[in-house]
């Protein structure tokens, strides 16, 4: 159990007032409990484990009792000077040598006592170092100090016995980190007022305790941990960012065009089309990893997955076919016939699903994809942050990244006109990627190679280059149509809010209500290649939209349109003619069924089925409507005739009212 002292204690062992003590407590000055006395009045109490080892020891020595070992002052252990700042170590160093010093002066002294010299060396450090405090009992103090290996002992703690303390209560203290560790980001000073509404509600007796904003917001600054803020406030996606260790990539044991890295950079450039309309383009672009060069750029109005084919065709075509390609999540690179659909892949309902082989898997590129909102991921947007500073920047219509960087020239400059065309920007932004972003010094990750250009760090990391025909590159890069069945127009393609049809002849006669799908070249949409679904060229399918008339066609178009689908009409015919045996039609049909029905019928008729062994009669069960009453019944017509004339109008006389 531990000793708590009471406020006489204290008060005996520091030689002050009770009242300057319970002031001392009050103020958080002195460490303090507070318990209720034996009339449920709350009082302070001191541990004595709270207490300075020499109050400890003093207050021991005062009483002469035995303190249970949990609460005995325990001697400090040796300390090294690595236990201690740079500042504390002069401290320590500037005592020993001063004591040093002082013993040897005790010595060395024969004009009076012990006592004397002391004295008499106080005299000398003050007037030798008067920024010090020195007196004889500072010495001893520090002898003791040294003498017991107390290295701590040797520094000035005047105004540092508090520090790391505070006199905000623990249950107080997390209360407010609950308020302030929130991803609201409330205010320091809303937190305190919450907080002490919080303790009005739950701990009343704390709320005389609960110290100033001020004391709130100083400890937030020194005790709350940088991540932990960071992760209670912002949320585990800026922890992450900042302050959680990240994964360091290995560039040194990387070949040139084993990884290329894809992304789409916005401009801070306001170019006008040949309507001229302002706007701003696109760059989409690939990046060598290990080289740092720009390899595949497409400046576009928009980024599409057709912008990343254009992009990756170009790279391919200067540089080769990567083996590895590093992509976020947007859908211009997870699209089903470029990349793949990734974890966007949805699974059939049927249980049913082809996917055509895509793009990236006809060149024997394996696509990798960012985790979702990791931007430390992708190197390339660094890079971009390059475009920014070195390109966009040099063009007059230089927008900035936001308002606050937007130039206050901007204004005047796009009112004045002059604004650089697409085409402009275009051929300038290649020739700058090309020759000069690639020619700049590298200065990646592998140390041994900065300094180089960037295109000669990539080519002497080109161990091995794949390479393609350009006809095979422009089939491998061709656009995949999803499976469709093939039907009485052939294939169609969807593009552009309007249908192309594909079709001839051969695709519709062998393969009507056959799944098939088909790939193209967004470019020359003039005709496609038909494949089955175990990825089997079937044929190329020209597009035919002879067939397709508008309301007002001529009478010559419909008669061309005519003519089409009649040739269809004579393939199928001679088709089925060749298939059939002649002499036979539908007279031969009747003739062979007619004469299967009389031989079944002579067949009955000499071999008749048995009759059934009880034969029950069924008779109808019905009631007539008007039944007889009886032959001596005579109908009275009078009155009949005069009820008919009541019912139609009349009066009991039979006349008409």
């Amino acid at each position: 159990m531990k000793t708590l002292l009471k406020v006489p204690d204290i008060a005996n062992l520091l030689d002050l007032s009770e009242r300057h003590i319970k002031r001392l407590a009050k103020e958080g000055k002195l460490p303090t409990q507070k318990l209720l006395n034996e009339k449920n009045r709350p009082m302070f109490v001191f541990p004595l484990s709270g207490l300075s080892p020499e109050l400890q020891r003093k207050y021991l020595a005062q009483n002469q009792i035995k303190i249970p070992p949990a609460d005995m002052p325990e001697n400090e252990d040796p300390q090294t000077m690595d236990n201690f700042s740079a500042d504390e170590r002069e401290e320590i160093q500037f005592w020993l040598d001063t004591l040093s010093e002082w013993r040897q002066y005790r010595e060395n002294y024969t004009k009076g006592s012990k006592a004397q010299a002391d004295e008499k060396y106080v005299c000398l450090c003050a007037k030798a170092y008067p920024e010090k405090l020195f007196s004889t009992d500072i010495l001893y103090r520090k002898q003791r100090a040294l003498r017991n290996k107390n290295l701590s002992g040797l520094l000035d703690k005047r105004g540092k016995s508090r520090k790391g303390k505070s006199s905000i209560p623990e249950v107080i203290w997390q209360a407010f980190l609950s308020f302030y560790l929130d991803e609201a980001q409330h205010p320091i000073k809303k937190c305190w007022e919450y907080t002490k509404m919080w303790a009005q509600h739950e701990q009343p007796e704390l709320v005389a305790d609960i110290p100033c904003y001020t004391t709130f917001s100083r400890h937030v600054k020194s005790d709350v941990l940088a991540a932990v803020k960071t992760l209670g406030r912002e949320g585990e996606k800026a922890f992450s960012d900042r302050c959680a260790p990240y994964i360091r990539r290995t560039y040194e044991d990387m070949q040139s065009n084993d990884w290329w890295i894809a992304d789409n950079h916005t401009f801070d450039i306001i170019s006008q089309d040949e309507n001229g309309k302002n706007h701003r383009l696109y760059l989409t672009a690939f990046f060598d990893a290990r080289g740092g060069i720009f390899t595949g750029c497409y400046v576009t109005l928009n980024p599409s997955s057709q912008a990343t084919l254009i992009a990756l065709r170009k790279g391919i075509i200067k540089y080769g076919i990567p083996k590895n390609i590093y992509v976020d999540n947007g859908r211009e690179f997870l699209t089903f016939d470029i990349g793949g659909l990734g974890h966007r892949q949805k699974k059939a309902k049927n249980g049913e699903q082809y996917n055509p082989p895509p793009v990236f898997t006809r060149l024997g590129i394996k696509m990798t994809n960012a985790i979702v909102r990791n931007a430390k991921a992708k190197i390339i947007e660094r890079r971009f942050r390059d475009v920014k500073d070195h390109l966009s920047r040099l063009f007059e219509t230089y927008t900035g990244g936001n308002v606050v960087e937007r130039p206050e020239r901007l204004k005047k400059v796009l009112k004045k006109g002059g604004i650089a065309t697409d085409a402009e920007l275009t051929a300038i932004v290649e020739e700058l990627l090309e020759h000069y972003f690639n020619e700049a010094p590298y200065g990646g990750a592998v140390a041994a190679d900065r300094g180089k250009p960037r295109m000669q760090v990539y080519q002497e990391n080109l161990l091995e280059k794949r390479t393609t025909s350009a006809e095979e590159l422009a089939l491998m890069l061709m656009r995949s149509a999803r499976p469709q069945k093939v039907g009485r127009r052939g294939v169609h393609l969807d593009i552009g809010g309007a249908r192309i049809d594909y079709w001839n002849d051969d695709l519709v006669f062998n393969y009507l209500g056959q799944t098939v799908y088909f790939r193209y070249d967004p470019e020359n949409l003039a005709e496609v290649r038909v494949y089955d679904l175990e990825d089997r060229y079937i044929m190329t399918v020209p597009t035919d939209n002879t067939a397709v008339l508008s309301h007002e066609a001529t009478k010559e178009e419909v008669q061309a349109a005519m003519r089409i689908t009649r040739n269809m009409a004579k393939i199928t015919k001679a088709a089925m003619q060749s298939s059939v045996l002649p002499g036979i039609n539908s007279r031969t049909a009747l003739e062979l069924v007619l004469s299967e029905a009389g031989r079944n019928k002579q067949a009955r008729a000499e071999n008749p089925l048995p009759e059934p062994k009880i034969i029950a009669l069924q008779r109808p069960n019905e009631e007539p409507l008007l039944k007889a009453i009886g032959d001596d019944y005579t109908p009275d017509l009078s009155r009949m005739a005069r009820n008919a004339k009541l019912r139609n109008g009349g009066n009991e006389n039979g006349e008409n009212i």
